[in-house]
């Protein structure tokens, strides 16, 4: 660990510079390492500085992965893809230094609502694009995931952390031990939990996972452990996202199912493939086209069925609600919410979602419809959990929840 008695320190503990970059803020951590906003004083520029995790100098094979993270995006340009600037060593750990990037990750814009489907396609139509490129160049990303997809203010989409990229070097050795997970669980294709070799189109159906979770809301593979999670996403066939989400068009539900095939040989033959298909449902006419661009019978049937939807709405709302569903159902009441549900997680203050809606923070009783519901609990720093959970009728149903951490010590 030469240089480790030169080590600066800034409040907190923090080394103050890297090379001849001096560190701003910290932006975020990783299963890898931690990146910082910082400056670079010779050309007068703001980038991200991404250090080697402290704990993951003492390992060879780890320092040895970052490092060829640096190599293989530095290997890359293209628009949709984080640019590397530099690669060194210092206070014996490594960094990169690359682009500094502005919007919001995926992961977080999920949260925020439920994205309309030609949003969903610009996105995904971006990040296959980059993928194709990155495939002819003899790169796998293997960790495809929305918190590795930057969306900035104007819908343009950055790839980032090519941490376990696979490059497709024969003398370059298998790097990969029996036992070792890379990638994240929730998003693996079948092939890297069952630790066979991995191509391109791993990343296709690591992105077809993302693509669902935006349509529908939910991920397609979950489980409450990480077995339960691998024998989902090697046994498991979801549902199509158009059984979810009624405004998914058929063909899109099938482009994503195809992308979720279990044999890569079934799967889109290109991430370029994928994008051209994704491409059409760019604009709000395409994703609305089947009803659209169909027969002029079928038009006419539509705008009849949406004129009695319409007067059917006037009749219920003059009759004030109630009078009127009485009147159609008489002696019935209208569903109402008659079950509880008392929700608490470890840690605290987790985010309760139910059926796709924020319904607060851990640890909440909320008052629902009974019935089976759809329930995901999700925390910073920890794997979603996820889960149908039927509610009786004026009963009290207790909920308890300990999220895995996504990060050594969160458990």
């Amino acid at each position: 660990m030469d240089g480790l008695k030169s080590i600066r320190y800034i409040k907190g503990g923090r080394v103050e510079r890297y090379g001849r970059y001096q560190i701003i803020e910290e932006l975020g951590r990783g299963s890898m390492g931690v990146v910082y906003k910082a400056y670079d004083p010779e050309i007068d520029r703001s980038l991200a500085l991404k250090i080697l995790r402290p704990d993951r100098v003492t390992s060879k094979a780890f320092v040895d992965r970052f490092l060829k993270e640096a190599r293989a995006i530095g290997r890359l340009s293209h628009p949709n893809i984080v640019t590397v600037y530099d690669v060194g060593q210092d206070h014996g750990t490594v960094y990169i230094a690359m682009e500094l990037l502005e919007g919001l990750a995926l992961s977080d814009l999920m949260k925020k609502e439920r994205m309309p489907v030609a949003r969903v396609a610009d996105i995904g139509a971006q990040v296959a694009g980059a993928l194709e490129y990155a495939h002819r160049k003899g790169i796998v990303h293997r960790d495809i995931k929305p918190s590795n997809i930057i969306v900035n203010p104007s819908g343009h989409v950055k790839l980032t952390d090519f941490g376990i990229a696979h490059i497709e070097d024969p003398n370059m050795p298998h790097q990969t031990q029996a036992g070792e997970i890379l990638g994240t669980p929730a998003y693996m294709s079948p092939e890297q939990v069952l630790g066979r070799p991995v191509q391109g189109s791993a990343d296709i159906f690591s992105l077809g996972i993302v693509l669902y979770e935006m349509l529908t809301g939910t991920r397609p593979f979950k489980g409450e452990n990480l077995s339960a999670i691998f024998n989902a996403i090697t046994q498991y066939n979801p549902s199509p996202p158009n059984k979810l989400n009624s405004q998914v068009p058929r063909q899109l539900s099938s482009a994503v199912m195809k992308c979720l095939s279990k044999e890569p040989e079934r799967r889109f033959q290109s991430a370029g493939e994928l994008a051209s298909l994704l491409e059409g449902f760019k604009s709000t006419d395409a994703v609305h086209g089947q009803t659209a661009k169909g027969p002029a019978g079928q038009g006419a049937g539509r705008r009849i069925f949406l004129w009695i939807a319409g007067m059917f709405l006037v009749l219920f709302l003059s009759l004030g609600g109630y009078g009127l569903y009485q009147h159609f159902w008489p002696g019935q009441e209208m569903p109402a919410a008659t079950a509880i549900l008392d929700v608490t997680s470890v840690p605290d203050g987790s985010r309760i979602f139910v059926d796709g809606d924020f319904k607060g923070l851990t640890p909440a009783v909320l008052r629902l419809v009974s019935g089976a519901h759809n329930v995901k609990i999700s925390h910073e720093g920890y794997y979603d959990w996820e889960a149908r959970v039927n509610l009786k009728d004026r009963m009290t149903t207790p909920l308890k929840v300990k999220l895995i951490g996504e990060m050594p010590g969160n458990n």
